[in-house]
């Protein structure tokens, strides 16, 4: 069964491990100017936004924000603001190109107002999108991004929290369990996958951790939780690699909790080893063989199952080349 989970995408910032919605730059802010004062008050936004003051009412308003005027303030190398907003004017709009307070005066005859505008620096990566697609015990994430400015690397972090009662994400341990490159800086889409394979039945939490070259992160976590569910039915599945040198993999499916017996044979039938003998739960498996003691040749897994409601064995070859 495939299953496609749109996820909501926040970030946590590692310095101060904080949680909020992503707000991704270049937007449009806008202001209404009127004789009872201006809305929004306070603004925080990002540098590279542009902020637009509406006048929407009859009258003249001004609004002054140049570091000179009483009670204004601007960052250091920002263009000064100094505007009238009438019925030739009825708009302005202003590009944030430095990062810091704009504290500017709304003036409406003799009555002044103070605004405020915080802008921070752009996010180092602008996630467009962040898709987590299910196809049994495989999780395939998928992300975009529209902007990135010195991405060196995305490291792909998962936590199973299938027996957690209560936990809060900022306390957890993630284990990093893949590495995809970035695109240094750049103002073009590029679109990212990673396929976790082989996963036991349980919940999960992702998050990527972005890195730049300077070793500065933060992280974009997944507020949707990943289930992997139990199969329904028993299915034992080809080694991987196959041929082999000298270890493969062997993987298997139980719909129930119940007895496994994994034994290898010889080509002429004579068993060799019991890889495992252990009731186990129901869900996804996978046992390691290693052939660094035995000589090339075929040789046959059997996988024994049983419980409750099953009792069935499956034979498999497997050929190992030294």
């Amino acid at each position: 069964m495939k299953k496609k989970i749109k996820i909501i995408l926040s970030f946590l910032f590692c310095s101060v491990c904080v949680f909020t919605s992503v707000k991704t730059h270049s937007e449009t802010i806008f202001i209404e100017a009127g004789n009872k004062g201006i809305s929004p008050l306070n603004i925080n936004a990002v540098v590279g936004d542009t902020v637009i003051w509406q006048k929407i009412n009859d009258g003249e308003f001004q609004v002054i924000c140049d570091g000179s005027y009483p009670g204004t303030s601007i960052p250091s190398g920002s263009p000064q603001i100094n505007f009238l907003l009438n019925e030739t004017q009825p708009s302005y709009s202003y590009i944030l190109k430095v990062k810091g307070n704009y504290n500017y005066k709304f003036i409406f005859n003799s009555f002044e107002l103070t605004g405020k505008i915080y802008a921070g620096a752009p996010l180092p990566v602008e996630l467009n999108d962040f898709v987590a697609t299910t196809i049994k015990n495989e999780v395939i994430l998928d992300w975009s991004t529209s902007g990135e400015i010195n991405n060196d690397r995305f490291e792909v972090q998962r936590i199973e929290i299938t027996d957690m009662i209560d936990y809060n994400p900022e306390n957890l341990v993630f284990n990093t369990v893949g590495i995809i490159e970035g695109n240094g800086t750049s103002n073009e889409i590029h679109h990212y996958k990673f396929t976790d394979r082989n996963l036991s039945s349980g919940v999960y939490l992702y998050r990527l951790k972005q890195i730049d070259f300077n070793s500065n992160f933060l992280f974009h976590i997944l507020s949707d939780e990943i289930n992997i569910g139990i199969p329904n039915r028993f299915i034992v599945n080809q080694n991987y690699p196959n041929p082999f040198n000298p270890s493969t993999k062997i993987t298997f499916e139980i719909p129930e909790d119940g007895n496994i017996k994994v034994v290898i044979y010889s080509s002429k039938g004579s068993e060799l080893k019991t890889l495992s003998n252990s009731v186990i739960r129901g869900g996804y498996h996978s046992i390691d063989f290693n052939g660094s003691d035995i000589s090339s040749g075929v040789y046959f897994y059997k996988i024994i199952y049983s419980s409750t409601n099953y009792v069935k064995s499956v034979t498999k070859k497997m050929l190992l080349l030294k």
